[in-house]
């Protein structure tokens, strides 16, 4: 979070234009910065927090290791050392690394404030004082000495911002298993801070601040943004009730995806009272336009699947400009069942995830089971290795998860019944809960059926990643989906008995009795088990799919996409034509410039269509927004950034990583934390802690409401600065 440079004596100014580079997390060329730059003071420093706390500006590197990604942005290179520094000053370079202990090591201040430092900081050495006698006639330091009242501030507030920065960094590192309560400046070697912020400031007060300060500048990024989408994950306990975390997904002025954290809504309001609240928040607390907003995308489970639904049938019918898209990481056809209010396929989707969480947890069960994945089907050509590659990582939420699930139930079994005894304690109960759920006939037929039917809207995936080969076909493809799910509703007797079959067979081989559910042991009634499944289960997930395709691809969602035809690779490959037709069916809430939209979208034709084949274009959407004249072309810009919101058209991550960080943050922020310590401010500020904001303004709006704490401080410092002299 810091915004200035850490080496010794370097001139950078907040606010700069130059960049800066965060120290490497490799111990050895982390100790190489630290020596270069002349901080022989952070060398007790993990690596892992002076990448989080500090960086070095881009004047100290040489232009061959940096690499410009954009007018606006640029990166290291992975072997990258800073080389060029400048350490002639008034003082020797001794003097000046013993002056950097004395305060924060990664702030600059106005030259009269750092030679009053120099001069009267508590912890100098012998040879600063030396110094500072050399120096003592000096015109400076009298200049100095007439303003000690203002040294005086400078140095509270300086004390105030050390410290707010660590309040800040344990917020971070509390997630990683530290302890939140541990005292400021203690075992983890920082530096030791006043005891008037410890025990006068209170810690809540500071989170508030960097919230308030976090959310101005996330408003200032989402205004440039203009065009958002709307992301609702799955509900959470926090600050002891259910809750709804809020994502906002929009794209920055350099062509980048962004995922910000927003807040929570709470579960225990009924779908009309959520869609107010949701505006409200948006509205009045981000100052955000629902006019603005492109696409919807929710993945919430379990009982609150209905209400979601209800959700965003609200938002569509009162916007619809707003399209309703898959989630990450789920392809298209899993998060279509994934969202099914029915409970029973709740719980097999659960079961699902749970196994490969399991697989991924253990690794000698991963090794025990590819044994039993050859001894099963070693003896088909080609079969084993198609199964173990397709147990890849994240397998639960591909198009053919089911499929998965079904081929490695059998060695997955016997898998548990070989290592329950050998596998620690808690491993070992999630073994013996799992295996009565595998081990029942319910699981394994609606595993049959949702392999089968969901193959049926597999096709769509593609167009819903924003694959630009797709788009002029997109039309065809979901026709090609419906059709076929239509054929299996038709046929529903034939095709239903064959998908009953297969259940029973896996079931007989595995020693599975063939019931009915539990739920329905009571039920006396004289229905053929194969009819009682067809009716409750394979004709239900058949009528949910069409409805849903029809709701997911509806005409806002198909112009949206139809757009990719836009991206410069796919107009060289397929001879390109603007027509007429096509364009008069583009949003023109979406145009920078509608009355240009003709004569603009013909010079972008001209421009592509006959491209050099030798000459590599962009192809994909976020690539082709970084090309450096997209400016002069507003319109197709325009367009191409609200593809870019769409939360299922694929996100590059910018250089850090960071849009693929935010939700990876928030999981880790509530896995590691208690449910009755969470808290949504903490949250906030952990997810969003990509966002950069000034310290110093933090420190000013501080001072302003508690003016006590900074003249305490100031005593402090002058009664400091007097024993020193």
């Amino acid at each position: 979070m810091t915004d200035c440079c850490a080496a010794a004596n370097c001139d950078y100014q907040p606010g700069n234009s130059t960049p800066l580079f965060s120290f490497p997390l490799d111990p050895e060329r982390c100790k190489q910065w630290l020596n270069n730059c002349c901080r022989p003071d952070l060398a007790s420093e993990p690596p892992e927090q002076l990448h989080t706390l500090y960086r070095l500006c881009a004047k100290h590197f040489e232009p061959s290791v940096i690499s410009h990604q954009s007018a606006s942005s640029c990166v290291l290179r992975e072997d990258a050392v800073p080389t060029i520094f400048d350490f002639t000053m008034a003082v020797n370079n001794q003097s000046a690394c013993n002056r950097k202990r004395a305060r924060d090591p990664s702030e600059e201040e106005p030259t009269s404030v750092k030679k009053t430092k120099e001069n009267r900081t508590g912890e100098v050495t012998e040879g600063t004082r030396e110094v500072s006698g050399e120096n003592s006639a000096t015109p400076e330091l009298q200049k100095d000495n007439e303003t000690q009242e203002d040294v005086a501030s400078s140095k509270a507030k300086e004390t105030l911002k050390v410290y707010f920065k660590e309040i800040l960094a344990l917020t971070g590192f509390s997630i990683n298993g530290a302890n939140a309560d541990e005292p400021i400046g203690g075992a983890r070697g920082q530096q030791a801070l006043n005891r008037i912020c410890v025990e006068k400031i209170d810690k809540k007060e500071i989170l508030q601040f960097s919230e308030d300060l976090m959310r101005e500048e996330i408003q200032n990024s989402l205004r440039l943004a203009r065009f958002f989408s709307i992301l609702l994950q799955d509900v959470t306990s926090i600050e002891e009730k259910e809750q709804i975390p809020v994502f906002i997904r929009s794209v920055t002025i350099d062509g980048f995806p962004q995922k910000h954290l927003i807040g929570f809504l709470p579960c225990d309001l009924d779908a009309e009272n959520l869609f107010y609240m949701l505006l409200s928040e948006l509205r009045n607390k981000w100052g955000l336009r629902m006019e603005h907003c492109r696409g919807l995308t929710y993945l919430v489970t379990g009982s609150v699947c209905q209400k979601m639904r209800d959700l965003t049938c609200r938002i569509l019918q009162e916007f619809p400009q707003v399209v309703l898209s898959p989630s990450d990481p789920y392809a298209f056809n899993i998060w279509i069942i994934r969202c099914m209010p029915v409970p029973s396929i709740q719980s097999v989707a659960d079961t699902v995830e749970e196994v490969a969480s399991l697989l991924r947890r253990t690794p000698e069960l991963w090794k025990r089971l590819e044994g039993k994945i050859q001894m099963t089907y070693g003896h088909v050509k080609g079969e084993a290795d198609r199964i173990k590659a397709a147990v890849s990582e994240n397998w639960e939420y591909n198009t053919d998860a089911f499929q998965t699930m079904l081929d490695i139930l059998e060695p997955f079994l016997n898998c548990i019944n070989e290592m329950i005894s050998k596998v620690d304690e808690d491993t070992a109960e999630q073994m013996a809960k799992l295996k009565p759920i595998l081990k029942n006939f319910n699981f394994i037929i609606t595993l049959v059926v949702l392999k089968n039917t969901l193959c049926c809207v597999s096709i769509l995936n593609s167009s819903l990643r924003g694959i630009i080969s797709i788009s002029s076909t997109l039309q065809y493809t979901i026709s090609n989906a419906l059709k076929l799910v239509s054929k299996y509703q038709q046929e529903l007797a034939i095709f239903h008995r064959k998908w009953f079959s297969d259940a029973v067979g896996r079931a007989k081989k595995l020693g599975v009795e063939v019931t009915k559910p539990e739920v329905n042991q009571g039920d006396t009634s004289e229905t053929p088990l194969e009819d009682f499944y067809r009716e409750t289960l394979s004709r239900p997930i058949l009528l949910y799919l069409v409805a849903e395709v029809k709701r997911v691809f509806s005409t806002e969602m198909v112009r949206i996409l139809r757009w990719l035809a836009l991206v410069p690779s796919y107009m060289a490959d397929h001879n390109f034509s603007i027509r007429r037709d096509k364009v008069a069916d583009a949003n023109l809430n979406n145009l920078a410039r509608p009355d240009t939209f003709y004569e603009e979208l013909g010079c972008w034709e001209v421009k592509w269509r006959h491209a050099s084949k030798r000459r590599i274009l962009p192809t994909t959407v976020f690539a082709t927004l970084k090309i450096p004249d997209i400016g002069f072309y507003p319109n197709v810009q325009s367009l191409l950034r609200v593809l870019g919101t769409v939360p299922c058209v694929n996100a590059e991550a910018d250089v850090y990583g960071q849009y693929h960080m935010v939700l990876e943050r928030c999981h880790s922020y509530l896995k590691a934390t208690p449910e009755d310590q969470r808290k949504c401010s903490m949250a906030y500020v952990y997810v969003n802690q990509d966002v950069h904001f000034s310290v110093e303004q933090m420190v000013e709006s501080y001072v302003q409401k508690h003016p006590d704490i900074l003249q305490l401080l100031q005593i402090v410092s002058r009664l400091s600065s007097s024993r020193v002299l």
